[in-house]
């Protein structure tokens, strides 16, 4: 079994980059690290064994382009399976084993696992109560398996104007082909949030970098009276 994770990056901080990356280096199953940095310097991380992929503009597309590119990559090389990760969020070490665990288990084509919310210090907020493939997943939670891996063009077929919502419309492309698709409901992805919707849900002031954003990725896309978890990670 051959996994890859694939990071699209641009001008990210560098601390945040190195604690992905560490993150990927730690997990319980061997997986190559991906990263395609997206226009700008490319980043230098310490002791990196992976792949880097050095693109010369930015796409400015919500990294799909570049996250395809290195799709691409994954599959010239043999991928078995690909997942996900941001410049910003990390994995913890179990992650990338128990989402294979479950797609064997389960005959998936595809998988995508909850996930806990944090502040951007790093410090937990609680469990997100939104990322229940029911509708919506995170990137960063989404694992897929050859058998799916046709459904990743999607990543850059919608344009501009809704390039923010891709990773929404990846999962409703493998829905509409009956691709066999679970959702792990076992927090083990980290994301750094910037989403002021979620510093309020959780009784807290956003910090000055926080944003609100009306769409379907974002603010809008909490239900009224969401209930918020602050289960801690086990």
């Amino acid at each position: 079994m051959k996994l890859c994770v694939v990071t699209p990056y641009f001008q990210p901080d560098p601390l945040w980059l190195r604690q992905a990356h560490e993150s990927v280096r730690q997990q319980t199953v061997p997986a190559q690290h991906v990263l395609v940095s997206d226009g700008g310097p490319p980043e230098e991380i310490p002791g990196f064994g992976g792949s880097h992929i050095i693109l010369h503009r930015n796409y400015r597309d919500h990294g799909n382009t570049p996250r395809l590119i290195g799709c691409a990559h994954a599959m010239a090389q043999g991928a078995d399976a690909i997942a996900f990760l941001d410049a910003d969020n990390w994995y913890q070490a179990p992650h990338l084993a128990d989402m294979l665990e479950f797609v064997r288990e389960n005959s998936l084509d595809a998988a995508c696992s909850a996930r806990y919310l944090h502040r951007l210090d790093g410090t937990l907020i609680g469990r997100c109560p939104i990322v229940n493939a029911n509708p919506y997943i995170d990137t960063n939670c989404l694992l897929v398996m050859r058998s799916a891996f046709q459904h990743l063009i999607t990543w850059t077929m919608l344009g501009q104007h809704a390039a923010i919502v891709a990773n929404q419309a990846v999962w409703q492309q493998m829905q509409a082909a009956h691709a066999r698709l679970g959702f792990l409901d076992r927090p083990s992805v980290c994301y750094r949030t910037r989403h002021a919707t979620h510093y309020r849900m959780a009784g807290e002031n956003p910090p000055p970098e926080a944003f609100d954003r009306a769409s379907n990725d974002g603010d809008g896309y909490m239900p009224p009276h969401t209930v918020f978890s602050r289960t801690e990670p086990a």
